[in-house]
């Protein structure tokens, strides 16, 4: 009787084992749908993808962003932050989930690598380069308090906008801000504009079409 009733709960536990791996491999499906081909983790074995984020969260310390950098490198060691080459170049990034058994961080390869390429295809003359580099980087480290509000449960991207731009608007009210002089404080305050005006816009399309998350 009871190797009966062992024999039962091993097939269960095999059976169970085999449903996840099927449900995993159709959420990980849905999710590479959704933001393209290509798309692998951004590990230790990811040398240029890994170095630019590691200088992006050097510039996040040195705004005095040290929280938002370090929980950044704690969600890239477990996983949830992921590269994707083929995501659209209206995106710097996108939270994606699937059938609550996959929920990632993916970030367009070009917005982490080159940022000012990404937001600036076409060159601009008329915006001298450290606006155009200080405002890129700045709207990339936005994009990933966006995506980390809908990480953390916000639905709407209207209210991820918000986040966004409580961020930036956050760092015009903060100490380093504050401690900046001259052509640096142009600069930022320049870009840091640039960027509540671009969310601010980005919110008012996204109020009118609700987001649309991977099922």
């Amino acid at each position: 009787m009871m190797a009966g009733v062992r024999s039962q709960i091993v097939a269960a536990v095999v059976l169970a084992a085999a449903t996840y791996g099927v449900l995993l491999r159709i959420a990980e499906a849905k999710i590479a749908t959704a933001v393209g081909g290509g798309a692998f983790p951004l590990d230790d074995k990811r040398g240029s993808e890994l170095a630019a984020f590691q200088r992006l969260r050097t510039s996040l310390a040195d705004i005095g962003e040290q929280a938002l950098a370090d929980r950044l490198e704690g969600l890239r060691k477990d996983g949830t932050i992921w590269i994707a080459p083929s995501l659209g170049p209206d995106r710097w990034a996108v939270f994606a989930e699937s059938l609550g058994l996959v929920r990632r961080i993916y970030v367009r390869r070009l917005a982490l690598l080159d940022p000012r390429a990404h937001h600036y295809p076409v060159t601009r003359a008329d915006i001298p380069d450290a606006n155009q580099h200080t405002f890129a980087w700045i709207s990339l480290a936005g994009a990933l308090c966006h995506e980390l509000a809908h990480y953390d449960g916000m639905i709407e991207e209207a209210d991820a906008y918000a986040t966004e731009i409580a961020w930036y608007e956050g760092l015009r009210a903060s100490p380093w801000f504050a401690s900046l002089e001259g052509q640096g404080r142009r600069v930022f305050d320049w870009a840091l504009d640039s960027a509540v005006l671009t969310a601010r816009s980005a919110r008012e399309k996204a109020a009118r079409a609700p987001r649309a998350l991977v099922p």
